[in-house]
């Protein structure tokens, strides 16, 4: 079991926030007496729990925890994807490149419009908004400072999506953010499914993600490209 201070979601939302992870192996028991006393510490609290572990969702329901999401996570080997003609021309349609700060400005102002409103903060009916735009501006900005490269996909010059890559291993990424904008969405577009080719041209040999089940068209832009399912984790949350 880890319990870490979120101290970037203090920043977000000025009260005091936990995240805790349930582990495949943890006792039930000292799990529930453990989230009964960081009560006493904690205003928000956010639950993972991996999903083969049923008695633990059971045991915080009880302690009045609400689920918000499963998150999905992918691994990807860089293997050269088989795709339909159609799928191809889409993916050839998009071409990628890295952001600089005026692509930064065009995110935010998308962020802003509520292009990206499928987290659990922007369903949350404790929190506003307002709140879940400051969380995605915050987290942008610490992925850059992180070492993230972020790079946009473009259509004859208009900004379609972005997304972000990072090594966290020797050979292995991550990437934390990503989307298609709005405007997009209907045309099958998904931008960050170019994200293994990126990988790959940097040197790379794996890309891990994750991928909350509230936003199904990414994954099934995921599955269509061949990303391998690995692990689920159930979300709850608590407002104390």
């Amino acid at each position: 079991m880890k319990v870490v201070n979120a101290l970037w979601d203090k920043r977000n939302f000025g009260i005091e926030c936990a995240e805790v992870e349930l582990e495949l192996n943890d006792d039930r028991d000292t799990c529930h007496k453990t989230l009964k006393e960081i009560e006493k510490d904690y205003d928000y609290i956010a639950l993972k729990i991996p999903s083969l572990r049923t008695d633990l969702t059971w045991m915080v329901s009880e302690l009045s925890y609400c689920f918000v999401e499963d998150m999905m996570f992918f691994e990807h080997d860089l293997h050269e994807i088989k795709r339909t003609p159609l799928q191809q021309r889409l993916y050839d349609s998009v071409t990628i490149s890295e952001m600089d700060s005026k692509d930064f400005d065009i995110l935010f102002k998308e962020i802003d419009s509520g292009s990206f409103s499928f987290d659990r903060i922007s369903n949350d009916p404790f929190f506003s908004e307002k709140a879940s735009i400051t969380r995605f501006h915050n987290w942008i900005m610490d992925e850059v400072e992180r070492g993230a490269i972020f790079l946009k996909g473009q259509i004859k010059g208009e900004m379609t999506g972005f997304f972000s890559i990072r090594e966290i291993e020797k050979g292995i990424y991550t990437s934390a953010l990503g989307g298609t904008f709005m405007k997009w969405r209907k045309g099958g577009l998904g931008t960050n499914v170019q994200t293994p080719a990126e990988v790959k041209k940097r040197g790379g040999k794996k890309l891990v993600l994750g991928v909350s089940t509230n936003n199904m068209i990414q994954i099934r832009a995921l599955i269509q490209n061949e990303f391998f399912p690995t692990y689920v984790n159930h979300v709850f949350v608590k407002h104390v």
